[in-house]
């Protein structure tokens, strides 16, 4: 036998067995996964979303003040689809604002107050000099002060 005749030989049988080694691995890829089960039908990997709920919803309350009266992801604005993310693998974070925080303005100015006190100016809800003697007039009984708290009463 020549070195050429050797040469293709090996190379057949080398390609025969990479052939073997192919069809090996798709048949075990086809191979349903076979996942140990406990005495309930559940699988080992199986959660449970009731308490991923209440560690979430207890997390999210530390970071998020404004959740303290909400007992449950349930009542979250959009449960499903937070609930949706969590499967995906974001965290309680990432999943509740992605789905129910809204953005709330910065008002940098809540801390000023006003120099001169509300009630320093005189008030629009008092009558003037006329019609004080025009009330004076049809009731002659009460004082200016009556008139002027009757007058913002009947205006309101």
């Amino acid at each position: 036998m020549s070195d050429t005749e050797r040469l293709y030989d090996n190379d057949a049988e080398s390609a025969a067995e990479e052939e073997k080694d192919t069809q090996d691995v798709t048949a075990e890829a086809d191979a349903p996964e076979e996942t140990p089960e406990d005495n309930h039908g559940m699988s080992e990997s199986a959660v449970d979303y009731a308490t991923l709920a209440e560690e979430d919803m207890r997390y999210l309350t530390t970071v998020f003040p404004d959740l303290e009266g909400k007992r449950s992801v349930a009542e979250l604005d959009n449960p499903l689809r937070y609930a949706a993310l969590r499967d995906l693998g974001l965290s309680p974070i990432e999943a509740y604002l992605a789905t129910n925080y809204k953005v709330r303005a910065y008002d940098n100015r809540s801390h000023l107050q006003s120099a001169v006190p509300k009630r320093a100016s005189a008030s629009a809800e008092l009558l003037g000099a006329r019609e004080l003697e025009a009330a004076r007039e049809l009731f002659a009984g009460l004082s200016d002060r009556e008139i002027q708290r009757l007058y913002r009463k009947v205006s309101k």
